[in-house]
């Protein structure tokens, strides 16, 4: 029996965080990718996804003082949304995910052991009503450490058969070009690491239009390990969160200098990002401590989110939107 199949029961005996499922049920080409170690039923559609975070990531690391960047709670939904979609709601393998938005809210900085192997996502994977050759779905997730809640998070996406998504794909590069290249003639200038809060070169994904009212210029790159683990035929949704993230950082340092952390985000996607055309990530104060983001490539809006700190953060549902950024 795989640790993936274990029945309904205790969600934290025998954890080992080494243990990973499978990469293709996390559309994931790198084992180092996937931070998921095991899947276990909870009854209905309630799951516990026990994760594998690893010690150190290009992205998704653990600070000095032991706080884990909270972004791993986006990619960690992600996965297990895919996974749990193979497994028990019958989506094809061949289907491509199509995110239309998240949010998640912490109570407080993540602080785990250091692999995850205290740490357990419970997950409700629902199915939207409508045509049964249809998959929509939603879930909504506790986010428990040593078995204390101390957040909760929720995502909603597509699945498209191959053909549909061709078609979903074809309808919006069309509407992408031509590409109307709009005050993009100042030299950007890409950030230092420090600046948003990472530790190498290859982690920034921004560059300097000159000032912050102009915003930055999304700079990805499709080599990158943890970013591209895998072919991508537009810019993925995880680019565009994590651009949200390091734009988040830079504002607020310029506002209030000190420390300053995302506790809080809540994302909608609204069109595919075309790859080799220059995006602008702008970020803009929404109230005390939150920020409001966008990502905009010509004059289509690509996404929006609303980054705030714990003691900021407005509850409610996602920021509205059609959604597309394929998972």
């Amino acid at each position: 029996m795989n640790d993936t199949d274990i029945a309904p029961g205790d969600t934290t005996a025998g954890h080992c965080a080494d243990a990973q499922v499978p990469r293709a049920l996390v559309h994931k080409a790198a084992d180092r990718e996937v931070l998921l170690s095991a899947v276990r039923p909870l009854g209905g559609d309630r799951f516990a996804v026990l994760v594998r975070w690893p010690h150190d990531h290009l992205l998704h690391h653990r600070a000095a003082d032991g706080t884990r960047d909270s972004l791993v709670v986006v990619e960690t939904m992600r996965q297990a949304g895919i996974c749990l979609s193979h497994r028990f709601h019958g989506v094809p393998a061949d289907h491509m995910f199509v995110l239309h938005g998240f949010d998640f809210h912490l109570d407080a900085p993540l602080r785990d052991s250091g692999d995850g192997a205290d740490v357990s996502f419970h997950v409700t994977v629902r199915r939207v009503p409508g045509s049964p050759r249809r998959f929509r779905l939603t879930s909504e997730a506790d986010l428990l450490i040593d078995g204390r809640t101390v957040g909760r998070a929720s995502m909603r996406w597509d699945a498209l058969p191959p053909a549909q998504y061709a078609l979903v794909r074809s309808r919006s590069a069309a509407a992408a070009a031509p590409f109307d290249v709009t005050d993009l003639t100042v030299e950007a200038r890409t950030l230092s690491p420090a600046a948003v809060g990472r530790d190498r070169d290859d982690a920034v994904l921004l560059a300097s239009l000159g000032d912050a009212s102009a915003g930055w210029q999304l700079r990805p790159d499709t080599g990158h390990p943890a970013l591209f683990d895998h072919a991508s035929d537009h810019i993925p949704g995880m680019v565009i969160v994590e651009g949200f993230r390091q734009a988040a950082l830079v504002r607020a340092a310029q506002d209030t200098p000190g420390a300053w952390a995302i506790d809080s985000l809540q994302a909608s996607f609204l069109s595919f990002g075309e790859l080799g055309q220059p995006v602008t990530i702008t970020a803009e104060p929404e109230g005390a401590g939150a920020y409001l983001l966008a990502a905009r490539q010509g004059t289509r809006t690509l996404a929006t989110a609303l980054a705030a700190r714990a003691a900021a953060s407005p509850l409610g549902g996602l920021l509205a939107g059609v959604g597309a950024a394929a998972c």
